[in-house]
């Protein structure tokens, strides 16, 4: 599998992740929300499933996000640098993610893999704890290869931040039109 190819299946799965389950955690909410005021019941599971969702969701958005270059990037001081120094800057900017998100995912395989052994269970949906918990290595995961393909774009002088600017923003749609 090409490199191309391992990138639009990993795009893919993150959009699916994040709209089916952004979808089916509303939906869930909003029938939970009107059985109880329209008939006085619900489901016991229901905030529970949409807890274990919005984590994956947010995770994986999370992820997701470093690779469509949508987080905020506040570069005011960076600009007024000359473009070797901004991209030495947007490349430490990306080590110090990688020293956040590769001792994070390391610990929370760890972390996931005691709960695994421990075989826990959810409290209402009676499904095994370790599977929620595996949207944070899942997510760190994706974010470190989203990150490392960052380094590699600011390297080669493709791009010269992680997230985008405003500036950026407004460049974008000044090209556009």
């Amino acid at each position: 599998m090409a490199s191309g190819d391992v990138n639009r299946a990993i795009s893919l799965f993150e959009q699916f992740v994040i709209t089916v389950g952004f979808a089916v955690a509303t939906l869930i909410l909003f029938a939970s929300v009107v059985m109880r005021y329209l008939l006085g019941t619900g489901w016991i599971w229901a905030l529970e499933l949409v807890q274990y969702l919005f984590a994956w969701v947010v995770l994986i958005g999370a992820a997701h996000g470093i690779q469509a270059g949508v987080h905020l990037g506040i570069d005011v001081l960076t600009r007024r640098f000359p473009l070797p120094v901004q991209r030495w800057l947007g490349l430490l900017s990306v080590a110090i993610c990688l020293g956040f998100s590769i001792p994070t995912l390391l610990l929370s395989l760890e972390y996931t893999y005691k709960v695994w052994t421990w075989g826990d269970l959810s409290l209402d949906l009676q499904i095994p704890q370790w599977i929620p918990y595996l949207a944070i290595p899942v997510g760190l995961a994706l974010m470190t290869w989203h990150l490392l393909q960052v380094a590699g774009q600011i390297w080669r002088g493709e791009r010269l931040h992680v997230g985008r600017s405003e500036h950026d923003t407004q460049l974008a749609g000044e090209i556009e039109e």
